[in-house]
């Protein structure tokens, strides 16, 4: 690897370090990543990479709007995501580090090896599994972390809200403001520096779960679809739809 790798924005980077440790730049601070580190982050937010001689790291690149393909279609894959971008880097035991690694080979050699035709989502499925397999090692190291800090206590009631099914009647960032007591661009910046997204991101991605969940049920028309989550009419519900589906 260089000695200094510039990371393109607006993309997901997933570092695993399986060997010797690596010196990176990260939201303004040096870490050190060693054997059995992970790392799932903006890469925005990293500046530069430097392994040491005897390191082995795997690192792939995801564009951003290709992520939300990659999610579990639950308010577990949503709330999994947020998880990670409070905790991006942490330290794998070793039956994860190991599931973790044949995960980062497995995309590798999708993308190498896949038809071109169909190479897109091959790597999208493969990566889908790394996730899933991140999630799971993430959870099992953080479930019994301590009281979060406040921005991070905002942001996990504003998820809460949202988990317990506010979204179906607002889907506005003014409202969970006002239920949270903070003004609408508090709200904006607590989300941002904490999960990288902004509030709408996270109303939208709750409101699309419902929306994709009651799709696949055939006998609900689009008009009992949207009055059972509040849309305005059909058309507005249509309009929706198209826009984020």
């Amino acid at each position: 690897m260089p000695s200094e790798n510039k990371i393109i924005m607006q993309q997901i980077l997933h570092l695993l370090c399986t060997a010797g440790s690596c010196q990176l730049h990260f939201s303004g601070h040096e870490h050190t990543l060693t054997t059995g580190c992970c790392m799932i982050a903006m890469a925005s937010h990293v500046g530069r990479i430097q392994p040491s001689e005897d390191c082995q790291l795997y690192q792939l690149l995801l564009p951003a709007d290709q992520q939300a393909s990659c999610m579990p279609h639950s308010s577990y894959g949503t709330c999994g995501w947020l998880h990670l971008f409070m905790h991006p880097i942490f330290q794998l035991e070793e039956e994860a580090l190991v599931i973790l690694e044949h995960d980062f080979k497995d995309v590798a050699f999708r993308s190498e090896h896949t038809p071109e035709a169909y190479r897109q989502e091959a790597v999208l499925q493969s990566m889908r599994t790394l996730y899933l397999d991140a999630m799971s090692a993430h959870a099992a190291l953080f479930e019994r972390e301590e009281a979060p800090l406040r921005s991070a206590d905002i942001m996990s009631r504003f998820i809460q809200m949202l988990e317990g099914g506010s979204y179906r009647e607002h889907r506005t960032v003014a409202y969970y403001a006002q239920e949270l007591c903070v003004t609408p661009k508090h709200l904006h910046k607590i989300s941002t520096q904490v999960s990288g997204r902004t509030p709408s991101y996270w109303i939208q991605q709750f409101t699309v779960m419902e929306i994709r969940h009651l799709l696949m049920h055939r006998k609900l028309t689009a008009k009992e679809i949207s009055e059972k989550l509040n849309f305005d009419n059909v058309s507005h519900f249509s309009r929706y739809v198209s826009e984020h589906l």
